[in-house]
């Protein structure tokens, strides 16, 4: 399973702010990763939409830790940020893939990504630090 790069941002905007409490600047996240600032900013946003960072504009704000977000798993957030059709080829109304109704590809496939999550279930976002 492969993470995408907003995952991955996300991730480690979290662990960047629980490493280093009170407001941070998008730009020195980026710096200390070596990432583009606006392919972190999509980061940004999202984890701000889901509540886990608290974002204040300007020139004088910055984002930090939400703290209420700690005991969230890394599981619910990686589920709010990825995509788990892993195949295209599944009819869910028919329970069959449109290509071999002899296919369990898809199953196969959605029980690993329920087995990744499980895993991911016994993580919590304080837990990345």
């Amino acid at each position: 399973m492969r993470l995408t790069s907003k995952t991955d941002f996300c991730l480690r905007v979290l662990i960047y702010l629980q490493a280093n409490p009170g407001k941070a600047k998008i730009q020195e996240i980026a710096d200390s990763y070596g990432i583009s600032k606006n392919h972190l900013s999509v980061a940004v946003n999202k984890l701000s939409e889901l509540g886990y960072i608290h974002s204040t504009p300007g020139p004088k704000g910055g984002i930090e830790f939400n703290k209420a977000s700690a005991n969230n798993t890394i599981a619910q957030l990686v589920k709010a940020t990825e995509e788990f059709d892993i195949v295209e080829c599944f009819n869910e109304e028919s329970n069959t893939c449109t290509l071999s109704p002899h296919c369990k590809l898809k199953r196969m496939l959605k029980r690993a990504t329920s087995a990744f999550l499980a895993e991911l279930s016994s993580y919590k976002i304080k837990d990345l630090v």
